[in-house]
């Protein structure tokens, strides 16, 4: 069943496929954590195919690559192309982002601070921070962002990034959060047209909320981190991406959708990556 078709939206919702942390490399067969991250990232995309479509947009939120290699955004690009959906990009800690501006600004995939669109407006958020594993909020993006929130109050607004703003309450993944979350919590905090946010990084589902604003993040498309955990430790949970129907209102409807098994090759006792 289509999960799209799960829910009895009305036309003018906005349906949204995120997908995250491919950490695809220059060669497509490379393998990391026992998975060949090409071969994963493409199963998670037909099973989107089977359940969750057509979306209005993708979004991809960070750890495009791992390699932050040309060769793997240009492959990247290549197969988003023929999909005809509009999917929009962002940095993570292992992606270059000037590669990214290079790379994807084509109608199909994109790289670019703002999307407006029907009630909606999207801003994508560069937290990557050079030779870092956490993030860094820059200031003049969310200058940029605080104009749009004042420029259009009439606007609902999803935040999209790559690292977690608040903790997911794993203590390893929680010292690779955003260093400065204070700058967006206090926009989200000051701004009632702020909606939701979406982020990667933790390769893992999670639900949380900022005094009512919903956050969420996505499983990865490869392998998945154990949740709650203290130390580095990998889940025994399927790829999958998440999905979300926006409603004119302001509404988020959202959930998980995971490929029924987990590659075989997953090393479940690597100990890092």
């Amino acid at each position: 069943m289509n999960a799209f078709s799960k829910i009895k939206g009305s036309t003018s919702d906005i349906r949204i496929l995120q997908i995250s942390d491919m950490h695809l490399f220059a060669s497509k067969n490379e393998q990391l954590v026992g998975i060949n991250t090409q071969d994963s990232f493409s199963a998670t995309l037909e099973l989107a195919k089977q359940h969750s479509w057509p979306p209005d947009f993708i979004f991809l939120t960070g750890d495009l690559s791992q390699d932050a290699s040309k060769a793997a955004y240009q492959r990247l690009a290549d197969q988003l192309q023929p999909l005809n959906i509009p999917c929009y990009v962002l940095p993570g800690n292992h992606d270059k982002p000037d590669l990214l501006r290079e790379c994807f600004t084509q109608d199909s995939s994109s790289y670019q601070p703002f999307l407006h669109t029907k009630d909606w407006l999207f801003a994508f958020l560069n937290t990557a921070t050079p030779n870092e594993e956490g993030g860094t909020l820059d200031n003049n993006e969310l200058i940029a962002l605080e104009q749009q929130l004042e420029q259009h109050p009439e606007k609902n607004t999803l935040i999209c990034l790559h690292h977690q703003l608040i903790p997911v309450n794993s203590t390893w993944l929680d010292t690779m959060a955003i260093c400065n979350a204070d700058l967006l919590l206090n926009l989200v905090a000051k701004y009632n047209n702020i909606k939701g946010l979406i982020h990667g990084h933790v390769h893992q589902e999670f639900n949380g909320d900022i005094n009512g604003t919903p956050i969420y993040s996505t499983p990865s498309t490869c392998f998945q981190f154990k949740p709650n955990s203290v130390e580095f430790a990998i889940d025994k949970s399927a790829p999958g991406y998440r999905w979300l129907e926006l409603s004119h209102n302001g509404n988020i409807k959202t959930s998980i959708v995971r490929l029924e098994n987990i590659p075989s090759s997953l090393d479940s006792s690597s100990i890092g990556y």
